[in-house]
């Protein structure tokens, strides 16, 4: 074989090998959740044996692929990414350093066939020259050198434009802000809405399907996570809908939604003490009318008391009815537990339950004589019963606890109560400016208010 045909055949082979690899070689992620994936699955779960990050379900892995989700959508490179895991979690956990394998070879490749063939086009056109200057009657290149070099020519171009379809084919979407890739036709935004309107519409299974594919392009969104975490808790599916929960707390704390609804699912698995925080996380973070109607409907706050109280009730209660009990200062409670319990006991409605109720207090004041929270317990205890020697000595309760603590939001609120039940305008309004006053004031007490009408009673 001439020199000629083996240039020519080891052009092709160079090209053959560049497009081969082009096109079998691992495309990059189409969407964020692909790429958060597959950053997962390069990295080493820290406390386990043998599984990645994406593989593990440890509390340390699903952190871990949090993070990741957050840095994806914040548009952060792989490299910053691993960077970032390393630095934290020890070089072990890279399955893939940076350093390390193949897929450079995807632009390499390209670049070397390019160069082969340029080599081989530059062989061939000095040849031709000096077979031409050789030649004194050939002061020309022949036509089918010319032919030559256009053939090559076009060979150029047509394999620059096959890689540049190669690489649009392969690139696919990836995270904010990367110039490379196609752009998301929809956003999740977007999908999140159509999701809503499905539900509205009771169509479930469609708004589940949408949420998913939200969370394919943003898999840190805190609204997909939430409302695809809650419609997977009414399936019945608590764990995986506590998971979507609790992803969705960790991308946005402040997304009252997500603390909404992890305190509903918190209370429907009965643990009452997670209810309560992720409760009152919700209430600090002035939630939308619409939140709160789902609040009052499901009757959230007033299921979440009564498991509260149960709760506090049944630990008081195995200390306190032991036999040979010791001081409270000893018992290992808390004065709010106490306060919980004895509010429970008294709540049941039955025959002693509010004498039981008030020895407890009790039992807290024989250690504690002047603890502000415990007199304002006992007092509205005492003043709620609406007998008139009652109500005279639970105010005597609550004068006792302002003296301890004049800016005590529970006995501010209780005595303007009792100033109006005793029909004592002027001290009750007195009361009530105190409260508002308050730089903070407890939610409950504020809907009690507001519920039972003080206001307007008082003429404001």
């Amino acid at each position: 074989m001439s020199r000629r045909a083996w240039s020519w055949a080891a052009a092709v082979a160079v090209a053959a090998a560049a497009f081969l690899y082009g096109a079998t070689a691992e495309s990059p992620p189409r969407t964020n959740a692909d790429r958060v994936h597959q950053l997962a699955q390069g990295l080493a779960c820290p406390v386990c044996a043998g599984q990645s990050v994406a593989e593990s379900d440890v509390s340390v892995a699903r952190e871990i692929r949090r993070q990741i989700a957050l840095w994806v959508d914040e548009g952060r490179s792989d490299a910053y990414i691993r960077e970032q895991i390393v630095s934290v979690y020890g070089e072990q956990t890279d399955y893939n350093p940076p350093a390390s394998g193949l897929s450079s070879l995807v632009w390499i490749l390209p670049l070397v066939a390019s160069g082969g063939i340029g080599a081989v086009l530059v062989v061939t056109l000095r040849s031709a020259r000096r077979r031409a200057a050789a030649a004194d009657d050939r002061p020309a290149m022949p036509r089918r050198r010319w032919r030559a070099v256009a053939a090559w020519t076009a060979a150029v171009v047509l394999f620059t434009a096959a890689a540049g379809v190669l690489v649009a084919r392969f690139s696919g979407s990836r995270g904010v802000g990367d110039s490379i890739t196609g752009e998301i036709r929809v956003t999740a935004r977007e999908l999140n809405f159509q999701a809503l309107e499905a539900f509205n519409d009771g169509d479930i299974d469609g708004a589940i399907a949408l949420y998913d594919e939200a969370l394919q392009q943003q898999p840190s969104n805190a609204e997909a996570l939430t409302y695809r975490g809650w419609l997977t808790s009414r399936r019945g599916d608590a764990p995986v809908a506590v998971a979507y929960l609790d992803d969705a707390i960790a991308s946005d704390p402040d997304y009252a939604d997500a603390r909404l609804f992890r305190a509903i699912v918190a209370l429907d698995a009965g643990d009452a003490e997670r209810a309560a925080s992720e409760l009152a996380a919700f209430d600090a973070l002035d939630p939308s009318p619409d939140a709160e109607a789902l609040v009052a409907q499901a009757r959230v706050r007033e299921r979440i008391a009564e498991a509260v109280g149960l709760a506090a009730l049944e630990r008081v209660d195995a200390v306190y009815s032991a036999p040979g009990r010791g001081s409270f200062a000893d018992s290992g409670l808390t004065v709010a537990d106490a306060v919980a319990a004895a509010e429970a006991r008294a709540s049941q409605g039955c025959e002693g339950c509010l004498l039981d109720a008030l020895q407890m207090l009790d039992w807290v004041l024989e250690s504690s004589p002047a603890d502000a929270d415990v007199l304002a317990e006992r007092g509205w205890l005492l003043v709620r019963t609406g007998d008139a020697e009652l109500l005279d000595l639970g105010m005597a309760h609550l004068d006792e606890a302002l003296s301890v603590d004049p800016g005590h939001a529970r006995a501010l609120a209780h005595r303007a109560f009792a100033h109006s039940a005793r029909g004592d305008t002027a001290a009750a309004r007195a009361d009530l400016a105190a409260f508002n006053s308050l730089e903070a004031r407890p939610p409950d007490l504020v809907r009690l208010i507001e519920d039972q009408g003080l206001r307007i009673a008082l003429g404001q």
